[in-house]
């Protein structure tokens, strides 16, 4: 009976080791989100993540105890720890729209202006929930606790810390216990402000820790990435007038005429088969198939290959995880021979964290769709909307250029009423829903090689040289289970050569300065070796990095994923040297960078996203409209009174329109002042003009 009443009074403190992991973690949740709103929407929206991020919690509580065998300096521990790093990254999310990430700490972001974002964080709510939530549970301990300590026996401490290791294990490795298929949640690799959005800011972080994990290759150390740069011959400039250098991805570009049992009623890529016959191309491994184009662009851009990212590269997108720093590209390699680098993108400029990793490979501007006109093709702008930003900046720019553009009308998916009309039917032994999405898909390829002939017929008529370098960055993905791609018998069942039918794409490297018959080569070609080869046919100077590419890439044209190596005749120990490079590049002191000269210069100071900060000029009022002139001003730019937003007409040049009469918040005579705001997609700030003072008439 004693035995009974001890255990019974030991209930309400017992409870306290259940009941304070839920209060903390509410907490840190609401501190990423910033506001009770959000916080109560994940809530109730989420309820399984948020049990996830409750063992989370409660799993390092558990382990804590376990160790100092003490409750409350376990929970204050836990709380000194989790709630900066809930409000470190409500403040991130809050000035750039991205959570904090663990690699953020980890390979030490230079994007992170703490005290800036912090400042800008901090509010009377945020600082009074803060002081609410540790008077609550002082008091919480005050009063369960009062007059005694919490006294846990060895037996139970260890029973405390088996448990929380089982827990923490299941939830980093999703075993023994799987939550993920227990709860149904997954990641999204693409976008991984979504999956902490939907997972919570706790379990979405110890879902991202899978990333840190990047082995060291053996041997790696300053005196062996001194000892391969003492082996690169530098190959010198052979151009006397340094030529634009455009290089384009075509978006899912494949060519379906290799599929032979299905046919098209005419080529829907003439221009790129009649390019190939005469200049240098043919085909390109590509390390993804059906999405993921940034780790396409990775390699292409970088040198640095996906291949020596473990054996699950498809999981990992280097742009988001791993881009934190300055990392050598085309874009500044060609800026530090006076080039000006833009890199061109119809889609929003915080995809694949667009925004940093542009900066990061040294471009000076990076032209999102915010900065697009409205022209559309089906439900993405048109790729010749993309070639007259490319025009339009090799034209604005005294000297040469360096533009990386992207593509976008031929994104999935291919329903038969994506563009106004399909003019290619495909005949075959095929389904209806396949021969459907095939002739769809060939209208979108037809934009892309049109798009292709249109910018080698600009700069043919050009006296500037210019050479253009244009792939496809993954096949399209056509359905569960590559259904288009078994339906036309392009892939056959257990096909042994599955991978290599859907990863080779076209490429071609056209110029209008050197005779076609002078470079005729038809390669095959890894992405990574792409960019190399480029340079070597512009006649423009490279790095060590990319000359030591050149060489390996005529020993070893295509790297496929390691399982395939030996098929291949690759050795490890032929690539041992590339491994080294590009982990010293990318995770390691960046040896290479240092001894070269360029290790803190590869950022561009005035990097600008889009055209800069729109400006207003004149603001009139008239016939009971506001109309606001300035530049430059998009369809993406809002006009705003005294800090709220009214709704506004663009005329799609400079000016925006604001119907006086349907926006209450105006009023004539009185002292306001407009502004103008550029918002992204998902209504993050990223431009904003100077105030004018609305005149009273």
């Amino acid at each position: 009976m004693t035995t009974l009443l001890k255990a019974l009074k030991q209930l309400p403190t017992r409870a306290m080791i259940f009941i304070l992991p839920f209060v903390l973690m509410c907490m840190v949740e609401f501190l990423e989100r910033g506001t009770y709103k959000e916080f109560h929407h994940w809530m109730t929206t989420y309820p399984l993540a948020m049990v996830l991020a409750y063992f989370v919690v409660g799993s390092l509580y558990l382990f804590l105890i376990a160790i100092t065998g003490r409750s409350r300096l376990s929970f204050w521990l836990l709380c000194a720890i989790l709630l900066p790093l809930g409000a470190i990254s409500g403040s991130k999310l809050k000035a750039i729209g991205a959570p904090y990430y663990p690699w953020d700490l980890y390979f030490n972001n230079q994007l992170m202006e703490y005290r800036k974002f912090l400042s800008e964080y901090f509010n009377n709510r945020i600082v009074g929930y803060t002081l609410l939530f540790i008077v609550i549970v002082a008091c919480l301990f005050h009063l369960i606790l009062r007059n005694r300590k919490m006294k846990f026996h060895w037996i139970e401490r260890s029973v405390y810390g088996l448990i929380a290791v089982v827990i923490a294990i299941s939830l980093y490795a999703d075993k023994p216990l799987s939550f993920t298929k227990l709860y149904g949640v997954y990641t999204v690799p693409w976008d991984q402000t979504i999956t902490y959005d939907e997972n919570g800011y706790l379990y979405a972080t110890v879902q991202m820790l899978n990333f840190l994990h990047v082995a060291k290759p053996d041997g790696y150390s300053k005196k062996a990435i001194t000892s391969l740069l003492d082996q690169i011959s530098e190959k010198p400039a052979i151009n006397d007038k340094k030529p634009n250098i455009i290089v384009l991805l075509g978006e899912s570009f494949f060519d379906p005429t290799i599929m032979k049992n299905v046919t098209f009623s005419r080529d829907p890529i003439p221009h790129l088969h009649e390019l190939q016959k005469k200049f240098t191309g043919g085909k390109m491994l590509s390390p993804q198939f059906g999405g993921s184009t940034a780790n396409v662009e990775f390699e292409v851009l970088s040198g640095n290959s996906m291949r020596f990212f473990g054996k699950s590269p498809d999981k990992i997108i280097p742009y988001i995880e791993y881009m934190n720093h300055g990392v050598d590209s085309l874009a500044s390699i060609t800026t530090r021979q006076g080039y000006t680098a833009t890199a061109i993108n119809p889609f929003f400029s915080y995809f694949f964290d667009s925004r940093k990793v542009y900066k990061h490979f040294g471009f000076s501007r990076f032209i999102s769709s915010e900065y697009f006109p409205n022209d559309f093709s089906g439900p993405n702008y048109a790729d010749h909307a993309v070639v007259n930003k490319i025009i339009e900046e090799t034209e604005k720019s005294a000297g040469p250029d360096f533009i990386f553009a992207n593509t976008m009308e031929n994104h999935h998916p291919y329903p038969p009423n994506k563009f106004n009309k399909n003019t290619i039917q495909v005949t075959g032994d095929i389904s209806a829903e396949s021969k459907s999405i095939l002739e769809t898909y060939a209208q979108g390829i037809t934009a892309t090689d049109q798009a292709l002939q249109s910018l080698v017929d600009y700069y043919s008529k050009k006296s500037d040289p210019t050479i253009i370098l244009f792939f496809g960055d993954h096949f399209p993905f056509f359905e569960e289970d590559y259904k288009v791609y078994r339906d036309a018998k392009y892939v056959l069942p257990n096909d042994p050569d599955l991978y290599t039918k859907t990863h080779y794409t076209p490429f071609v490297i056209w110029n209008n300065f050197v005779p076609a018959d002078q470079e005729k080569l038809n390669l095959s070609s890894s992405p990574s070796f792409l960019g190399p080869m480029l340079l070597h046919l512009a006649g423009v100077k490279g790095s060590y990095y990319t000359d030591y590419l050149y060489d390996l890439s005529k020993k070893i044209p295509v790297i496929p994923p390691q399982d395939m190596w030996s098929a291949f005749n690759i050795k490890e120990s032929d690539l041992t040297g590339y491994e080294k490079l590009q982990y010293d590049n990318l995770f390691g002191g960046r040896y290479g960078y240092e001894a070269k000269g360029y290790k803190d210069t590869i950022v561009q100071p005035t990097y600008t996203l889009g055209y800069g900060d729109p400006i207003i000029s004149k603001v009139t009022v008239a016939d009971n409209k506001i109309k606001v002139t300035g530049s430059p001003f998009f369809s993406s730019c809002n006009v705003y009174i005294d800090g709220q937003e009214v709704k506004s007409n663009f005329d799609g040049k400079d000016t925006l329109y604001v119907d006086i009469s349907s926006n209450p918040v105006i009023e004539l005579g009185k002292s306001q002042q407009v502004e103008v705001r550029v918002y992204d997609d998902k209504k993050m700030k990223i431009g904003q003009s100077n105030l004018y003072p609305l005149p009273s008439s």
